[in-house]
């Protein structure tokens, strides 16, 4: 019977080992980003074993559920280590606003879990168009200097593709509310957004 056992489970190995491929975690659902990730929102994928990419393991996904998406996980991605998180994801109200820029005009220091301000860099006034909750508070005009969201959180730093700690495009996450989306997102449409360090903790 042991012996029946141990062929049964090397053979299983073998087959999602077969051609150098292990199974992993595929988004099969839309996961915003600052939300978690539940099982109806993932399955299983064969991808070619590799030391260099950090694939998330198909035999680890029960423990997602203490992690939260990074950045906007679409249908048919390999779920990687970059794009999650641990800690919790998105309280009432809260929403995430990604800034893309230069890795050279983001402020020194800056790290996951710092505090910025967010200002309106633009050369001529912009409308800052209504909030996600339609909020009237977050409708008008802005000026170059006029300040966007204050101490504000940073959620997490993703590098573009040929982004590098000196170097490359980088987008940086901020945790705001709602009320705060509407003039952020419309600046960062249009590479608008400067950040100043407000703290380096959490």
């Amino acid at each position: 019977m042991l012996l029946i056992l141990a062929g049964a489970l090397g053979t299983a190995v073998l087959v999602l080992r077969a051609g150098n491929q292990v199974a992993a975690v595929q988004i099969s659902d839309r996961v915003p980003a600052g939300e978690g990730i539940s099982d109806d929102d993932i399955e299983q994928v064969m991808v070619p074993e590799d030391s260099d990419i950090p694939y998330i393991r198909w035999d680890l996904r029960g423990d997602l559920d203490k992690f939260y998406a990074t950045t906007d996980l679409v249908p048919g991605s390999v779920l990687v280590s970059e794009m999650i998180q641990k800690g919790k994801g998105l309280e009432e109200g809260q929403t995430v606003v990604g800034v893309t820029m230069e890795s050279g005009q983001m402020p020194g220091g800056l790290v996951d879990g710092a505090r910025v301000d967010a200002y309106f860099v633009g050369d001529s006034p912009s409308s800052s168009g209504s909030s996600e909750d339609g909020s009237t508070g977050s409708t008008g005009t802005v000026t170059t200097g006029d300040v966007l969201a204050e101490g504000v959180k940073v959620q997490s730093i993703v590098k573009g593709d040929e982004g590098t700690v000196t170097s490359g495009t980088m987008t940086v996450n901020l945790l705001v509310d709602k009320t705060q989306a509407g003039p952020l997102v419309a600046a960062a449409s249009e590479k608008e957004v400067g950040l100043t360090l407000v703290s380096s903790g959490s």
